[in-house]
């Protein structure tokens, strides 16, 4: 399932430009592309506060793991992860 698209604005139909033109409230330039991408928005109301509440405690129950740990040795661990994602892709 796709979920986003983008075109080139001289690759739309006439009825899609016109779509695309309404939307942006704005003519189309033809050096122009146009990305559309299709989401779930986040949560509202009391779906939101339940996550919200969900993360806080997550947040808190990562940070007592690493209480007493120094900062530096946290960015440290923190930098190795992350090259070692950059350099060991899937």
């Amino acid at each position: 399932m796709q979920n986003g698209a983008l075109r080139r604005v001289t690759e739309l139909s006439v009825d899609a430009r016109h779509a695309m033109e309404s939307i942006l409230g704005r003519p189309l330039r033809e050096d122009e592309a146009v990305s559309v991408n299709v989401y779930k928005p986040a949560p509202t109301g009391a779906a939101r506060d339940e996550a919200s509440q969900r993360l806080r405690e997550r947040i808190d129950k990562t940070a007592q793991k690493v209480k007493g740990v120094p900062e530096a040795e946290i960015d440290a661990a923190i930098d190795e992860a992350v090259d070692h994602v950059r350099h060991h892709p899937e």
